[in-house]
């Protein structure tokens, strides 16, 4: 159940964003919160903060799963990560992450430069050689995003914000451990009614497909799952002030059953 309820996280892991200060004078901050569902069942929470610039970013957040389920299967994490904002392009520079599960503890370090991971650090290192797990080359290493940067959507100062082609496109994600491709594609726009805290408007509906790249293994039958599902759906939506579109929803089936996560708390100020 533990692998199951961990991959089927992947495209939520696009959910997970936050915190700090950016580059510019200006910033707008993005404060959320994220409750996780299995089938209408509380099974996590995640706190989000995002300050945006006109060219930089920086972003942190925590997740865990919820107290019973945690007898059951321990998870939680934590991470930061900050970056710059260039043209249409989300631009890392250091992510750092921490993960926590029933079976272990993990920290991750990521430097990026214009795309192309420079440096990794994780302890405790994953094992040297294992023929089982599909090899993390140089080539994967490149134009890539981490989890949290993969959360942002930059569109153009004077774009529509909800056009369709900010659905389709494809999001190449390294998160230190795996090399997965996020292949969104449009699907339709509605008009969201949240929570007297959450968000209210229009937002985008992407389909979401999971392509698995490497440091996978070969014959995790998670991983193929996920790769074969097609019911994956994530609503992007505007921060207002910036040129930025978030996540606010995802769902996703699963074999222990439906996947949802959606924003509860989705606030933002000018600081």
């Amino acid at each position: 159940m533990e692998s199951i309820m961990r991959r089927a996280a992947i495209p939520a892991l696009l959910l997970f964003a936050a915190s700090a200060s950016a580059t510019a004078a200006q910033t707008t901050r993005l404060d959320a919160t994220y409750s996780v569902y299995l089938t209408g069942i509380p099974v996590g929470r995640a706190s989000v903060t995002i300050d945006l610039s006109d060219s930089g970013f920086s972003v942190s957040g925590s997740a865990r799963t919820a107290k019973f389920i945690r007898i059951l299967s321990k998870g939680e994490g934590s991470a930061t990560v900050r970056g710059t904002l260039q043209a249409n392009r989300i631009l890392s520079s250091v992510f750092s992450g921490r993960y926590t599960s029933s079976r272990r503890e993990q920290k991750i370090e990521i430097s990026t430069e214009n795309g192309t991971v420079k440096n990794i650090s994780i302890e405790p290192p994953l094992p040297a050689i294992d023929e089982r797990r599909v090899a993390i080359t140089k080539e994967s290493r490149k134009n890539v995003v981490d989890p949290l940067s993969a959360a942002l959507a930059l569109v153009s100062s004077n774009a529509d914000k909800l056009s369709p082609e900010f659905c389709n496109r494809t999001l190449p994600v390294f998160d230190g451990r795996y090399r997965f491709d996020v292949v969104l594609s449009f699907l339709r726009t509605e008009t969201v009614s949240g929570s007297s805290d959450g968000y209210r408007g229009p937002a985008l509906v992407c389909r979401a497909r999971y392509v698995p790249i490497a440091g996978h293994r070969k014959d995790a039958e998670a991983v193929g799952q996920m790769a074969k599902n097609r019911d994956m759906l994530v609503w992007l939506a505007p921060v207002q002030g910036t040129r930025v579109l978030v996540p606010i929803k995802a769902s996703l089936s699963s074999p222990i059953g439906n996947f949802t996560v959606e924003a509860t708390r989705f606030r933002t100020s000018a600081h």
